[in-house]
């Protein structure tokens, strides 16, 4: 251990910029992965790091502030990717700026500080201030990032005393993106010094952490997937998406070996070409919500021995058995069976319906405010009474029963999981979801009524709904039975960005770990993501959607989700214009987000286009032109 530095629970980490590195020289061509990963490796150097706290763990724990002080705004943007947080910056880099802003710190637990060398004032009052701004750093979990050349060792004095310091290579944007990277883990660091800090790091220091905890940020051709052709091929058939009016705008995010590389924002967010998509937009998953919201706790669950998919459902609900309502002709319906939608189960139901006579309002049911007794917002100034919720689960209690075996897609099931989780988890369905897996994944963006946590400009609309709302949906779940029970469904529901909704994706694609966490266990995952009855025509697993079983021998226009997906694949699409899917064969993972139900949903180019699997297929087309590549030398 070098002497000075102090063992402490918090953590501070400290990015210089200079000429301190060994192994840094100009970008080789970024075909050459290997010695890309080799040259990020070595471009940043770990000085300190007691307990291991890099990379940075445990996201859910505290609460966390971004201080930028400087020209870091790359650096910001990417640290966003792996966790949003607020913002604090004093403006122009003055002692009395600095000063001001100091105190908002101090109602955070944990800090990542942006510092650029080049803006900050060499006179004693600012080194005063930082000093300050030191003395708040070590008294909670913080991350300072100093980009600086040249070095001005005043600047330092108190740093040494932190507990892990980082060295970047260099203060450009490229830069700046691989620090936040490293903070993450989503890359490593190996570097080491190539001349001393004082007589604290001597030359030739550096401590080794870890990469491929989480998803790395790449370009195509970085990571060797012939990126220009690729991108083009995509924007291609986007931009005819964009043409015909298939969509206003979309996202599309490819990740293949943990590594982003593609991540591209699309259009508008309504044909009026006002508010253009950004990266941290917001969309309606529609029913991606399935795989994203109940799936994951119930794969929990049975991990934990508290589910068993071969029981009934109604052995873990009450609102099923017969004691309630009356005698339901459900009692005996296998989980496993329902999950891979061939219990029987109607496919919808438009619960709505029954609030409206004619062209009006039913008054039981309305109010244009919240009365306590009408809490379940369904719009704007628009209420519906809280006792429908009851009437809903009748109703699907109450439901016919198609043939069972037979593979007919259901939302209801979805509907009801809430509260079947609930009841076995113990715990409220939406907390349990954040406690368990968006928060420790850094996923915050996926919410349901993201309006209760995010502006309205960064939540894409979805259709002008004629028939029950009247209104334009924005902010609001899009799916009619999960508005009606307060817009939190497993059918429906949940709003996130695509880098949030990758997080979740990824997690499952690497059989249950993410963030050097485990989630779930890889057998549970290959139990619900293998096809569950082959015999019965029924392509699905549990929950997932799969390829159809002859996949392979079909024509390029009749396979799903296209010809490249191979039999181990599986993911979800969405009525709202979402898709992603997963392939551990390829270890790919694709998103694509849009809002093809605006401004109505008889607008079904999306599908007819073959958009979504489209740009999954030219992924497939990239990934087979490498192999063949590697294999011809070149």
């Amino acid at each position: 251990m070098i002497k000075g530095v102090s063992i402490k629970l918090n953590l501070v980490i400290l990015l210089i910029v200079g000429g301190l590195l060994s192994g840094y020289s100009s970008c080789p061509a970024r075909d050459h992965i290997p010695a890309l990963k080799s040259l990020q490796d070595s471009s940043l150097t770990v000085l300190v790091n007691n307990n291991r706290m890099l990379p940075l763990k445990e996201l859910e724990r505290g609460s966390f502030v971004y201080l930028g002080i400087g020209p870091t705004g790359a650096f910001a943007s990417r640290l966003g990717d792996y966790l949003e947080m607020p913002s604090i910056s004093p403006g122009s880099i003055t002692a009395a700026s600095l000063a001001r802003v100091l105190p908002e710190l101090k109602g955070y637990d944990r800090v990542i500080a942006g510092i650029s060398a080049a803006a900050l004032p060499q006179d004693d009052e600012f080194r005063e201030v930082m000093q300050e701004l030191i003395r708040i750093l070590e008294s909670r979990e913080s991350v300072v990032v100093f980009f600086g050349t040249p070095l001005q060792p005043e600047n330092l004095e108190g740093l040494e005393r932190v507990d892990a310091l980082l060295v970047a290579g260099g203060s450009e944007d490229r830069d700046q993106d691989l620090a936040a990277q490293a903070i993450f883990g989503a890359i490593g660091a190996s570097g080491r010094l190539t001349c001393s800090i004082g007589d604290v790091f001597p030359a030739g220091w550096g401590i080794s952490t870890d990469g491929g905890l989480r998803l790395r940020y790449t370009l195509p051709g970085e990571a060797g997937y012939g990126g220009g052709r690729l991108a083009a091929e995509i924007d291609s058939i986007v931009n005819a998406g964009l043409a015909a009016g298939a969509f206003p705008g979309c996202r599309v995010l490819v990740a293949l070996g943990g590594e982003v590389i593609v991540d591209a924002a699309y259009g508008y967010h309504t044909f009026a070409g006002r508010v253009a998509v950004e990266r941290n937009d917001l969309y309606d998953l529609a029913s991606v919500t399935k795989i994203s919201g109940p799936l994951p706790l119930y794969m929990r669950l049975v991990d934990e021995g508290r589910l068993d998919i071969d029981r009934p459902l109604s052995d873990y609900w009450d609102g099923w058995q017969s004691r309630l309502f009356r005698r339901s002709n459900k009692e005996g319906l296998i989980l496993r069976d329902i999950l891979a939608h061939q219990a029987g189960i109607l496919p919808y139901i438009n619960f709505w319906a029954e609030t409206i006579r004619g062209d009006n309002y039913i008054r039981r049911w309305y109010r244009h405010q919240n009365s306590g007794s009408h809490s379940l917002m369904l719009g704007g100034h628009l209420y519906l009474r809280d006792s429908f919720r009851e009437r809903v689960y009748r109703s699907i209690r109450r439901s016919e029963l198609l043939p069972h075996g037979e593979y007919r897609y259901s939302c209801l099931p979805f509907i009801i999981s809430p509260e079947v989780i609930a009841a076995v988890d113990g715990r409220e369905y939406t907390r349990a979801l954040y406690e368990d897996f968006y928060r420790p994944l850094g996923a915050v963006s996926l919410r349901y009524n993201p309006l209760d946590h995010f502006p309205s400009y960064r939540i894409v609309p979805t259709e002008y709904d004629n028939n029950f709302r009247r209104q334009l949906v924005h902010g609001y779940v899009h799916d009619e039975a999960a508005a009606v029970l307060g817009g939190v469904s497993g059918n429906a529901g949940l709003f996130s960005t695509a880098g949030d909704l990758a997080k979740l994706m990824q997690m499952y694609l690497n059989g249950g770990e993410y963030g050097g966490r485990r989630y779930l266990s890889e057998e549970v995952l290959r139990e619900f993501t293998r096809v569950q009855f082959p015999e019965n025509d029924n392509r699905r697993g549990l929950g997932f959607d799969k390829p159809l079983p002859s996949n392979h021998r079909l024509p390029p226009e009749r396979a799903y989700p296209c010809h490249g997906a191979s039999a181990s694949s599986f993911g979800h699409g969405g009525f709202t214009g979402t898709f992603v899917w997963m392939d551990p064969r390829h270890d790919l993972l694709y998103i694509f987000l849009s809002n093809r139900v605006h401004p109505t949903r008889a607008n079904n180019l999306v599908s007819s286009m073959n958009i979504r699997t489209g740009i999954l297929q030219v992924v497939y087309d990239s990934i087979t032109r490498r192999e063949n590549d590697c294999l011809s030398g070149k």
